[in-house]
């Protein structure tokens, strides 16, 4: 067991905390907030808990995400935009979700998608990021939920950058039943192709207007 008392996670999203192991500088363990899962649980509505603690838990959809068949079945090309899952380990603060972390040159975690557009907009160098995130969505078929910025990281490699999502892997339920179906699943991933771009373009002119309304008008 990994022992994370006293260590301050590198990041923090709105479930989980982000650790970087003490014997491995290059993995990240994503463990829970305490007591979050059980809060969720009581604040989810009754058709949500018909299907279980573990559905309304980020390590275990994280966990199905991963075993989706795109992936399973996708070759070395799977991670080239995505961290590589090692499985999951016993930690002080809980079972951790453990995949490859993804950093900057320094060592540091690389800046998100959110951060470039913010600094560069969709300048050519972002903009063809995008486009070869969009070519392997499109060749591998992972199933993801919207492709949101804070959930991609860019790694420099040279003169470009190569994005990775971290967060937001796997489908809703329903598109995980549907996503057996080829054609069904070829509309969905581009429906998210479509909606990842409507949310740079935003993201780059500065979130002008609410993004519930344009995600609305994008029904």
């Amino acid at each position: 067991m990994i022992d994370l008392n006293g260590m301050t996670p590198f990041a923090e999203g709105d479930n989980r905390l982000c650790f970087i192991p003490p014997d491995n500088p290059r993995h990240c363990l994503k463990v829970m907030k305490p007591h979050l899962a059980d809060q969720q649980y009581t604040d989810a509505p009754w058709y949500k808990k018909l299907r279980g603690r573990k559905a309304l838990n980020d390590n275990e959809r994280e966990i199905s995400a991963y075993h989706q068949r795109a992936i399973v079945h996708g070759g070395d090309q799977i991670w080239h935009h995505l961290p590589r899952w090692h499985g999951v380990t016993p930690t002080t603060l809980g079972d951790a979700s453990e995949t490859d972390f993804i950093s900057d040159d320094q060592g540091n975690p690389a800046p998100t998608l959110e951060k470039l557009l913010k600094q560069q907009g969709t300048d050519p160098v972002v903009t063809a990021s995008l486009q070869q995130l969009e070519a392997w969505l499109r060749e591998t078929q992972v199933l993801s939920r919207n492709l949101l910025p804070h959930n991609i990281v860019a790694k420099t490699i040279g003169p470009r950058y190569q994005l990775y999502l971290i967060d937001g892997l796997g489908p809703p339920t329903v598109a995980s039943i549907l996503g057996w179906s080829d054609a069904w699943r070829k509309h969905y991933i581009e429906r998210r192709i479509q909606r990842m771009w409507l949310r740079a373009n935003w993201e780059a002119g500065g979130r002008e207007g609410l993004w519930s309304d344009i995600e609305r008008a994008d029904r």
